[in-house]
């Protein structure tokens, strides 16, 4: 984790799991629930809602690399979700100088906000996010 302690983690399906298949092509993803101490808890503050990504795979530039994300919503789970939400209206609606999404048809969340400055909109929204390169394969 992030203080280099260790928790157990349990397999969890949610929907998540086959959206993120779906729009990556991404031959296995799992999806872990972890209960532990929280950077915002580590910090003495409110308990943080963390996202640990680990991605292992071929960089366009054909470089096998495997990859680390921490998204540490400080204010907990609800909060981040309500900006996962109001992204996702925000392009549907063409508001903040998006254009409006006029494509009709059954879409995933993930694939509606553009994805080109998605750590940034996070970041104005409180929301931390590190990324580090865990290993050359």
């Amino acid at each position: 984790m992030h203080n280099h302690s260790s928790a157990i983690g349990y397999p969890l399906s949610t929907l998540d799991v086959p959206s993120i298949a779906a729009f990556t092509s991404a031959k296995n993803i799992r999806f872990d629930f972890i209960i532990g101490e929280s950077m915002g808890s580590n910090k003495g503050l409110e308990a943080s809602h963390d996202l640990y990504i680990t991605i292992e795979g071929t960089l366009l530039s054909g470089e096998k690399r495997k990859l680390s994300t921490i998204v540490s919503g400080p204010r907990g789970n609800s909060h981040l979700t309500a900006v996962g939400v109001y992204l996702i209206a925000e392009k549907i609606l063409g508001l903040n100088g998006q254009p409006e999404h006029k494509i009709g048809g059954l879409y995933l969340p993930e694939t509606i906000v553009p994805s080109d400055n998605i750590s940034n909109r996070l970041k104005e929204f409180g929301i931390e996010i590190s990324e580090k390169t865990l290993e050359s394969l």
